[in-house]
């Protein structure tokens, strides 16, 4: 079965997916470095720097990935993340600059992309288990844990210490 999954549809849209995510990642590189410098906090520049730099590693296991199972890694563009990308330059547009409510709104822009990229990590890792290739598996299941353990460190440093201080801005 592997085989003919291998041969037909399901590795197609496997390799469709990975290169989307591909594309994600490398895109998510710029637009964290960018919301970095748009960010109020110090604590919040340094997760989003963070943010980029784990990007970059996921791109560099993807990349892995591809090679792990000739395919190659086409250029394109994840029509998700150009959107998500352009809401996240939209609020630091229409945001005061300088202000903790910025910073929430990074956070918000920042987890829907994670999100997003959770959801397509999952999703990958269950069509690699059909296609039976534990090595492509446990690259992208890293870069799962990652981007879990990215979006709870920003969910609480919104929480803890950007929220809180957008409620005072707000009184």
């Amino acid at each position: 079965m592997a085989g003919q999954l291998k041969e037909g549809g399901l590795m197609k849209f496997f390799t469709e997916c990975l290169q989307d995510l591909f594309n994600a990642e490398k895109k998510f590189v710029k637009c964290a470095a960018a919301l970095s410098i748009a960010a109020y906090t110090e604590e919040l520049q340094t997760a989003l720097l963070c943010q980029s730099h784990q990007s970059e590693t996921h791109a560099e296991r993807l990349y892995q990935v591809f090679k792990l199972l000739s395919i190659h890694p086409a250029e394109g563009k994840c029509k998700i993340i150009e959107i998500l990308s352009d809401k996240s330059a939209d609020i630091v547009k229409t945001v005061e600059t300088g202000t903790a409510l910025r910073d929430s709104a990074i956070i918000y822009a920042v987890q829907l992309i994670a999100h997003y990229k959770i959801a397509c990590y999952g999703s990958l890792i269950s069509l690699l288990e059909e296609i039976e290739e534990d090595s492509a598996q446990v690259l992208l299941e890293r870069c799962l844990t990652d981007e879990k353990h990215a979006s709870d460190q920003l969910n609480q440093l919104a929480i803890k210490v950007i929220n809180p201080s957008a409620a005072r801005e707000s009184v």
